[in-house]
């Protein structure tokens, strides 16, 4: 009898070596899968280095260089700021005295240290402003905004409106006004008139924003869009102004006190190798003779005003406004003696 022809494929599982013939043979073990080990790839390889993580590393760096740039940017227009300020303030102090404060060779850091009373107390105050009147429109405008249109509030916010518009409108004409006669309203105005130019834009572009609503179309929201930054422009160029203003009033009287107490500063012998042309009310002058060495020439009944780098800026004792020369004498071949008053 002829041998039965064997398979070429297995039609299952092999018989377990042992098994009792008519068994079914045991069910295969499943594979069990070994968790990926640091170092080799894997899953957690492949999720590291996925695109999805390194889109959101790529976002997050692209998010920090952006907040580093702001930062630098507000920085740098800050102490743009604060220097501009700070100059305008040792210029009207020096101006009352004849000097020109350019050319005592005052350093950045020096400008931004003089700024500090008078654009500090500026934004202070507007600080001060501006909370309780965003509070007040949190409050009481953004709710009643909310409510279902109807005719009677549309009449008022409406009424409203018009009446911000109307003293903002006003207030700007008493500005232009003030610009065209400096000398009959600006002058007089003095201080007020870039004030009066900040709050006259806040109140038209309060009115504004009162009628203006978000479902708007887009060709009446661009002409919006630009009033809103002209009219921002105007308040920062007011703002700026009137602390300008504020700066050089500061620095003005700085000098009224410097004038009015010289016998506060500190008083002055000077020593000189030659002769200077030191001669005013009250100023006396001494030659010591060959024996006092290098610095023979003596001068005393002086106060030292201020001293920067290679100079020296010295008033006689009975200096006043129009009456006294302040002296500039260089620092080199010069020696001081100073007596501070006691306080």
């Amino acid at each position: 009898m002829p041998d039965p022809a064997v398979p070429t494929q297995p039609t299952g599982p092999e018989p377990v070596s042992g098994a009792a013939p008519g068994r079914s043979p045991l069910p295969s073990a499943p594979a069990i899968e070994m968790p990926a080990v640091a170092g080799s790839p894997g899953r957690a390889g492949s999720a590291a280095h996925s695109p999805e993580s390194v889109r959101a590393g790529a976002l997050w760096g692209t998010a920090m260089w952006r907040m580093a740039g702001s930062v630098a940017t507000q920085s740098a227009l800050i102490s743009a700021i604060l220097y501009y300020f700070g100059t305008i303030r040792l210029r009207a102090t020096f101006d009352y005295f004849g000097v020109d404060a350019s050319a005592l060779g005052f350093s950045v850091a020096d400008n931004l240290i003089h700024s500090v009373n008078a654009a500090f107390q500026p934004l202070i105050l507007a600080g001060l402003v501006a909370l309780p009147a965003l509070t007040l429109h949190r409050r009481i405008v953004v709710p009643v905004l909310r409510q279902a249109a109807g005719a009677r509030r549309t009449r008022c916010i409406r009424r409203l409106s018009l009446i911000f518009r109307t003293a903002g409108v006003l207030g700007c004409l008493v500005v232009l006004a003030g610009l065209l006669d400096r000398g009959d309203i600006g002058q007089p105005l003095g201080i007020a008139l870039p004030l009066i130019l900040a709050a006259s834009v806040a109140l038209v572009g309060y009115g504004h924003l009162l009628m203006d609503r978000p479902e708007q179309p887009e060709e009446a929201a661009i002409p919006a869009r630009l009033r809103s930054l002209v009219l921002a422009v105007l308040a920062v160029a007011g703002l700026l102004w009137a602390t300008g203003l504020y700066a050089q009033r500061i620095g003005r009287d700085y000098a009224l006190y410097l004038a009015a107490n010289l016998d506060a500063r500190p008083q002055v012998v000077l020593y000189a190798a030659e002769r200077l042309a030191i001669a005013g009310t009250g100023v006396e002058s001494q030659d010591l003779g060959p024996q006092a060495g290098r610095y023979r020439i003596r001068y005393w009944n002086l106060r030292l005003l201020a001293q920067r780098n290679d100079m020296l800026l010295l008033l006689p004792e009975t200096w006043s406004p129009g009456t006294g020369p302040v002296y500039v004498i260089p620092a080199a071949d010069t020696r001081l003696d100073l007596t501070v008053p006691p306080r």
